[in-house]
């Protein structure tokens, strides 16, 4: 009767044991099939792409990043990183960032700017392009009226109407790729907002 007993016992401990070493063998090869996975980087759902034009016209796809979005009543703010300039050398090729509303209702640009923010409140901006051109030509200043003149205010449509190089952007500021850039992006930030808002 013991000796019953013991093969009983021991014959229980044998299925269990053997129930245990299934399982684990089932957990390593999921974990061994999870760490064969190939890596995926970095996904960016805040980010969207533009046509990026340099002096000599050549036009490649570079990628803007919405730094700050935030929805108001009437208008969606943005804060946008971008590439306007990359003739320069790397150490002083700074993006861009343009503090921007569009406004909900009619696909308008409400507010942008390269310093403060539609309150006048916070620095929301940074220009990252040159103050002069080659020549001594005030690029600053012209952008900032190009803004005034061709983008405050200004439907999608009218933005996307726009002429690239040699159009009515460089006639306006003398032959610059800072205005084209920003419009480009514009036109690139209309496509993310109504991917997210709507067309009105």
């Amino acid at each position: 009767m013991k000796t019953i007993r013991l093969m009983a016992g021991a014959l229980v401990l044998i299925m269990v044991l053997g129930a245990c070493g299934g399982n684990a063998g089932a957990v390593k090869e999921e974990a061994t099939a999870e760490a064969a996975e190939p890596a995926k980087g970095i996904t960016l759902e805040n980010a969207f792409y533009y046509t990026h034009v340099d002096g000599h016209k050549k036009e490649t796809q570079i990628p803007a990043v919405v730094l700050f979005e935030y929805e108001q009543l009437k208008t969606v703010r943005y804060q946008v990183a971008y590439i306007a300039c990359t003739c320069r050398g790397p150490e002083v090729n700074y993006w861009s960032v343009a503090n921007v509303e569009i406004n909900k209702s009619n696909l308008t640009v409400d507010h942008i700017s390269y310093h403060e923010d539609s309150t006048d409140h916070y620095v929301a901006g940074m220009y990252g392009d040159s103050t002069e051109s080659w020549d001594g030509t005030p690029v600053r200043e012209l952008f900032d009226g190009f803004i005034q003149d061709s983008i405050l205010g200004k439907s999608e449509n009218e933005i996307d109407a726009y002429v690239p190089m040699h159009g009515e952007v460089d006639t306006y500021t003398g032959a610059t790729v800072t205005p084209n850039n920003a419009m480009r992006m514009l036109q690139g930030l209309f496509e993310y907002h109504k991917e997210h808002y709507g067309s009105n």
